[in-house]
């Protein structure tokens, strides 16, 4: 544990940072949450890549596609909040999050000041609503992150998509990049039953109390599989668009067993 100590010290350092340039960016654009989006999403993927150094996650990014479009819906599976900072790394992105997160602690304000858009998915009436605000995010060129799980999970396999969020892909006519993520090594040992409870973030565990394990870990190797560009406009349904891209994501995820 001592050595999450220094790490932390660091990271709430660098969290400060990132909280001050937020404002300000807030301030010059007026607290328009639309005009600061596309500069949150550059701040973000700044500080994701200086988080996964001081953490010391190292990415390894595996593109099976040959053609990475400027602007997309990504779709992922979801293990750990660590997957936020991993594809915003790559991807200077907004997040769709729920609710629920927002209302938490912290993690909420951080959500708010990186330009995340929020969904409640325990009340449908205002599905109609979040999927137009997440279409506007697309049409205006934005990439725009989405966990259709809907929550990160233990791993066992890529748990079946909730299609709403998809709809956007489908009224934008947007391309949608599919991202597979797979947590290899976690201190040199293979990540497994044994030790997936140390990175993957599910069930009831406190986060500071899983966030402290986590930073206590000298290396963790991490592989980013980038897949083949998926065209919403070519399904009829957003049920079937969630079907085939989690079939695509499954066949590249290697189960936790």
């Amino acid at each position: 544990m001592f050595r999450a100590i220094p790490k932390f010290i660091v990271f709430a350092f660098v969290l400060f940072l990132y909280m001050i340039v937020s404002l300000c960016i807030y301030a010059l654009c007026l607290f328009k949450i639309n005009r600061a989006r596309p500069f949150l999403t550059v701040l973000v993927s700044y500080v994701s890549r200086a988080a996964l150094a001081i953490i010391g996650i190292n990415v390894v990014q595996k593109n099976v596609t040959s053609q990475i479009p400027d602007h997309s819906m990504i779709v992922s599976n979801h293990l750990s909040y660590m997957d936020v900072f991993i594809i915003s790394s790559k991807f200077p992105t907004c997040f769709v999050t729920s609710v629920e997160m927002k209302n938490t602690f912290f993690l909420g304000h951080l959500c708010m000041l990186g330009g995340c858009l929020f969904v409640d998915r325990k009340n449908r009436r205002k599905i109609h609503k979040e999927v137009k605000e997440l279409t506007m995010a697309l049409k205006h060129k934005l990439n725009v992150v989405v966990f259709p799980e809907a929550t990160s999970t233990d791993g066992a396999h890529v748990y079946p998509f909730k299609p709403p969020m998809l709809q956007a892909a489908i009224d934008a006519h947007a391309e949608i990049l599919p991202l597979c993520l797979n947590y290899r090594k976690l201190d040199g040992e293979i990540v497994s039953k044994k030790n997936h409870e140390l990175v993957f973030w599910f069930g009831d565990k406190p986060f500071f109390e899983h966030a402290l394990a986590l930073f206590a870990k000298k290396r963790i190797e991490v592989e980013l599989s980038v897949l083949d560009v998926v065209e919403a406009k070519n399904f009829a349904t957003k049920s079937e668009l969630a079907v085939h891209i989690h079939d695509l994501i499954q066949s590249h995820y290697q189960n936790i067993t």
